[in-house]
């Protein structure tokens, strides 16, 4: 077992990425994860998970004796490209790190299909002499195998490839403008001694097998692949990226006070966004955990179908209608072949596969089990009926119209929720210690009507409609008394579920979403019993976690996403000092390069959670933009989504 003490912090973490996979690096230009060809395959690279067995990527000093000392880092700017600087020994180099994206139209969302996934290292000495060792250490299928590499090169420079088989039709190239060395336990390595100015390009070129070991050759080599790459292709990869991202961030209407935060969060959401179907995955990480050394440890590369509303909302405001249209466009396809919506898909739009451990690895800081897949599929959470309705309304308001199909599919889910509010479920939190009556539930059910009868006026169907309108009101009267009557502890907050005390910050959705005004008695309540039992220095837990509440062992941080949530509400209130001064305050928890991880531990000030989480960057958008309009008077009492307060 490696020593824990030798993982970086999550907050360490940068992501890069191509619209349909992403890649981590350190502080120190180490790649430490990777998965191919999409965010939910197997890692290339997983030394987050495991310092032995996940695979890397990094350069080491040629002598050994001093590691290479992180300078400084930056993203170049509007874009996704990653530059880190890094001295020692009296010299100093720059390492740029992008995943290439080539041969993009201005007029399309994302990046054209390539066959090949190019994940690019340039490393240029700016000062003195820089003797460098670069390890490249591929670990298939989570670091369960260690690879068998070749010589793929062409004669004259045999040693600039090297190609790895991952399976019978896909194989990674490993390319470097110098030679590589000696293959040493799966591990190939570069050394280069570079001058002021000199420069080292390298790339791991995945897709689609075009060569295999010829058997006739030399042992190890292989006669029927001639690739190399020159420094020259490589900078145009470069310069094709930052156009695409500088492109893509232009697009932005956003112009208030928090621009860099914004356009930080905008393109991480873009570099967690799957192109080819619109997707946008919860985290780029499996299994980074809640509680350093706890089991509450998930698999968040997947698509959430309760995260459409929130996603709906940020890329509206933003202006990005390519991306929310491509995006509804996956949430009516999501799921066509099962009777009702599932809680969470893959990219493609498949249910994840079912949940495992992967037992081989020791898991970040001996965070066990890793898990892969996510059982919260097939849970009973009835809160997604409202998500999905109210991104339809949200759509619709910014001047989408359904087609029949999509609008039977959505009119489908609000009968669901009219029909099944009554019923337990696992909720927005996916506890797995058993169903209840969660309050935020059945106010999600309450909006999936509301929403449906929204719709049928906004789309002139209320003649076709007329029955169904009627019943859906009907379920809305219904849903109101039971929680208002039901729902409420003594002090008058909502509860986490009926007969609970336990208080639940997803509570301070129900003002945001229309089901009470952010002055009424129970908002109030809620809002100062959250920041009364739940909140510290401003950071939110969901709930004090226990097996009892969720059916889980040890704790967890503060919930980013929640803690906006709670700005928010200030700012509904008209607390506007506050709520832009907590904004602030968690806008300070981003990384270094204004990135998020899930949560945050308040006592040791470590970010906790799969990274980068796209909730958070989602909230920071929304709140930035509800700050904005609350400072021009526009918020007062009026919910977040401009729906008519109840």
């Amino acid at each position: 077992m490696s020593n824990p003490g030798t993982y970086p912090p999550i907050s360490d973490y940068a992501p890069i990425g191509d619209c349909r996979t992403m890649a981590l690096v350190t502080r120190d230009a180490a790649i430490e994860w990777w998965c191919q060809p999409r965010f939910d395959a197997p890692s290339v690279f997983g030394a987050i998970l495991d310092r032995e067995r996940g695979g890397f990527w990094r350069l080491d000093p040629a002598d050994g004796r001093d590691p290479l000392e992180p300078v400084s880092r930056r993203y170049l700017p509007h874009s996704g490209v990653l530059e880190t600087r890094l001295r020692a020994s009296g010299s100093t180099v720059s390492v740029t790190d992008f995943l290439a994206v080539v041969g993009h139209r201005t007029d399309d969302p994302g990046p054209a299909p390539l066959a090949r996934r190019k994940l690019v290292r340039l490393v240029r000495c700016l000062r003195g002499t820089a003797r460098l060792t670069v390890r490249c250490a591929p670990r298939p299928d989570y670091g369960a195998r260690r690879p068998r590499l070749f010589l793929a090169g062409p004669p004259d420079r045999r040693r600039r490839t090297l190609a790895m088989p991952t399976d019978r039709d896909r194989r990674v190239l490993l390319g470097s403008t110098a030679d590589w060395g000696p293959i040493r336990h799966g591990e190939a390595t570069v050394e280069v001694s570079l001058a002021p100015g000199e420069e080292l390009g390298l790339v791991c070129d995945y897709g689609p097998s075009d060569t295999r070991p010829d058997r006739s050759a030399e042992p190890g080599h292989s006669s029927r692949l001639r690739r190399v790459y020159e420094l020259d292709e490589l900078h145009g990869w470069l310069e094709e990226t930052l156009t695409f991202w500088r492109d893509w961030t232009a697009v932005s209407t956003y112009a208030g006070p928090y621009r860099e935060l914004v356009e930080r969060s905008a393109i991480t959401l873009k570099l967690l966004t799957y192109h080819p179907s619109g997707a946008i995955v919860a985290a780029g990480t499996t299994s980074l955990p809640e509680q350093i050394g706890g089991g509450r440890n998930w698999d968040y590369r997947y698509t959430w179908l309760r995260d459409a509303s929130f996603t709906l909302y940020a890329l509206h405001r933003l202006g990005y209608r390519a991306e929310a249209d491509a995006f509804m466009e996956w949430v009516h396809n999501a799921g066509r072949s099962h009777a009702g919506p599932l809680v969470l898909y893959r990219v493609d739009g498949n249910p994840p596969l079912r949940e495992r451990q992967l037992n081989h690895l020791e898991g970040y800081r001996s965070s066990r089990p890793v898990r892969v897949g996510n059982a919260a599929t097939w849970q009973r959470q009835l809160d997604i009926y409202g998500e999905a309705l109210d991104a339809a309304y949200l759509d619709v308001r910014a001047g989408h119209r359904l087609t029949d199909e999509e609008w039977e599919r959505f009119r489908d889910y609000a009968d669901m929720a009219a029909e099944r509010w009554r019923h337990p479920d696992n909720s927005i939190w996916e506890v797995r210690g058993g169903r209840r009556h969660f309050t935020y539930s059945k106010v999600m059910c309450w909006v999936a009507v509301d929403r449906a009868v929204r719709l049928v006026e906004m789309l002139g169907r209320e003649e076709a409609e007329r029955e169904r309108v009627d019943r859906w009101r009907r379920a809305a009267d219904q849903i109101r008394r039971a929680v208002m009557t039901r729902g409420l502890r003594g002090d008058g907050a909502f509860a986490q579920s009926y007969g609970s005390d336990v208080m639940d910050a997803s509570a301070l959705i129900f003002p945001l979403v229309g089901f009470i005004r952010a002055d009424s008695p129970a908002a109030e309540a809620t809002l100062r019993a959250v920041q009364r039992e739940l909140a510290h220095d401003g950071l939110v837990l969901r709930y004090r976690s226990n097996s009892a509440v969720d059916g889980l062992s040890g704790r967890e941080g503060a919930f980013l996403i929640c803690s906006f949530w709670l700005a928010d509400n200030l700012a509904l209130r008209g607390e506007l000092a506050e709520a832009k001064r907590l904004f602030e305050h968690l806008a300070s928890h981003a990384n270094d390069v204004g990135v998020f991880s899930e949560e945050w531990d308040a006592t040791t000030g470590e970010a906790l959670g799969n990274v980068p989480q796209a909730f958070t960057h989602i909230a920071l958008i929304s709140t930035a933009h509800n700050l904005e309009r609350a400072a021009a008077g526009q918020m007062s009492g009026r919910v977040r989504r401009d729906a008519p307060s109840a």
